[in-house]
């Protein structure tokens, strides 16, 4: 199913909005995923958990991070209700790549769930990149979330950090992720902070779980 249709059943109280200054839930109502990579594998990774069955859960964590209604947009909510859709997409990436998933709180309820593959024994923790002014800021971020989630993850054959690129719907393919000179060194940044927490990484362009940047494991 396509993206639109996706956030239409997921949260029906929001109005559709075309253009502006909107709740960016509202916006990618309205959206095609045609000639669109990041909404395409988007609503791919919303089909794989709903062939998990694990829509519900993944419905009741998109509400309590930006509520049922719309927001003003470019808000905290926006970017929150992102972070719980890339969770969606390492979900997918875990599914194609190692096994059929499942999410776990582990021994962190409050935090982010992580994706147990009972298969491999293997445990992936999303973590996506917000927007920032600076390169600096953003490898300093990558940083961060690698070693948050690395705390997270437990003893394990698999342990996985899945790092997402944060989404500009206006002008995506300029900035981080498609361009090179801006993508090398968040690549570099993401094999050195995943060796120096012993652990695998996957990085992807925004919501572009089927064609990851940078993967080892």
């Amino acid at each position: 199913m396509e993206i639109g249709p996706w956030i239409e059943q997921l949260f029906p109280r929001i109005e559709p909005v075309r253009w502006g200054e909107a709740c960016w839930l509202a916006l990618m109502k309205t959206r095609s995923p045609e000639h669109h990579p990041p909404l395409y594998w988007l609503g791919r990774a919303l089909d794989a958990l709903a062939d998990g069955g694990a829509t519900e859960a993944l419905a009741a964590r998109l509400v309590g991070a930006h509520g049922a209604e719309a927001c003003n947009g470019w808000s905290e909510r926006d970017e929150r209700v992102q972070d719980v859709l890339s969770e969606a997409c390492a979900y997918a990436w875990a599914a194609a790549h190692l096994g059929p998933p499942r999410f776990s709180h582990g021994e962190a309820p409050d935090a982010p769930p992580l994706i147990h593959v009972p298969a491999h024994d293997a445990f992936v923790a999303a973590r996506r990149l917000w927007p920032v002014r600076t390169m600096e800021e953003l490898l300093r971020a990558v940083g961060e979330r690698t070693a948050e989630a690395a705390a997270l993850l437990p003893a394990a054959a698999g342990r996985i950090v899945y790092i997402d690129i944060y989404l500009n719907p206006r002008m995506y393919a300029q900035e981080v992720g498609y361009r090179v000179e801006l993508t090398e060194p968040l690549r570099a940044a993401v094999k050195h902070f995943a060796g120096e927490h012993h652990v695998g990484h996957v990085l992807t362009r925004p919501f572009q779980w089927g064609n990851a940047i940078e993967a080892g494991y």
